[in-house]
């Protein structure tokens, strides 16, 4: 019993030994150990523990975010998880929020708050003849990411004082998405206006295994004259001056 005892006790004292060492560990002397394995990821002017820690530069892919900083969980170690609270300030994309690894491809993202370039609605959109501009800020409440593909997802997103400009220039005033996990691998959402020049009907949209769909009828409320130039580039011009949108196509795995 006594040896038991003494082995116990000398274990108790490793994990302490173990525990102080790492809480202590320089980030930069951490980094330094695994960057070789993270072969997307590099981060530059690294300071701070392992635990409380920051970078001044992260690239993921070649690709420049910004500054980002984190404070993991020792505890969530014990059950294979990696938890942090994370920050992210970079020009065209800013986050903060909990974020939780438990395995290659799965992810769960709480009460993150984030922020990017209106431009990035470019790409989905497809209306080369506008430049968007503003910011749309999301508010994920919870996503979770299954095997790289986005197995539940709420939250809401907006387009705050939405602009074009380009070959027309308009103000749109605030667009908004609400979104929400509907059904098996589904989400689906609606987006509505706030009363501004640009008025939204029947704005919906869904994303799946099936593809992405959205469609909107869009107008110019009380005959804005600059909105009405705008949407001479937006959708399918209709007999009574309003345009509709459709988007077709194919979601993405996360990662993969």
């Amino acid at each position: 019993m006594k040896l038991l005892f003494r082995l116990f006790v000398v274990g108790v004292v490793l994990v302490l030994i173990l525990g102080l060492v790492a809480a202590f560990l320089p980030a930069s002397t951490a980094l330094g150990l695994v960057q070789d394995r993270m072969r997307d990821v590099r981060m530059e002017g690294v300071s701070g523990s392992v635990w409380n820690g920051r970078a001044d530069a992260l690239t993921v892919r070649e690709r420049a975010l910004g500054a980002f900083s984190w404070k993991l969980s020792p505890w969530a170690l014990f059950s294979k998880r990696i938890d942090a609270d994370i920050t992210l300030d970079g020009p065209e994309l800013k986050a903060e929020g909990f974020v939780s690894l438990s395995g290659p491809g799965s992810l769960q993202l709480r009460g993150m708050r984030a922020s990017v370039d209106a431009q990035r609605l470019q790409a989905v959109l497809d209306v080369p003849a506008l430049v968007f501009k503003g910011r749309v800020e999301f508010d994920l409440r919870e996503l979770v990411v299954d095997q790289y593909f986005p197995a539940k997802v709420e939250g809401s997103a907006l387009w705050r004082d939405a602009m074009v400009a380009g070959s027309a220039d308009a103000r749109l005033g605030d667009i908004r998405a609400d979104f929400a996990t509907q059904g098996v691998g589904t989400i689906a959402g609606t987006v509505t206006d706030s009363g501004g020049p640009l008025a939204i009907e029947g704005g919906t949209f869904s994303a799946g295994l099936q593809g992405v769909s959205a469609e909107a009828t869009l107008r110019a409320r009380d005959g804005d004259a600059a909105v009405q130039r705008a949407l001479q580039y937006i959708g399918q011009p209709q007999e009574d001056g309003s345009s509709r949108l459709q988007i077709r196509g194919q979601l993405s795995r996360v990662g993969g």
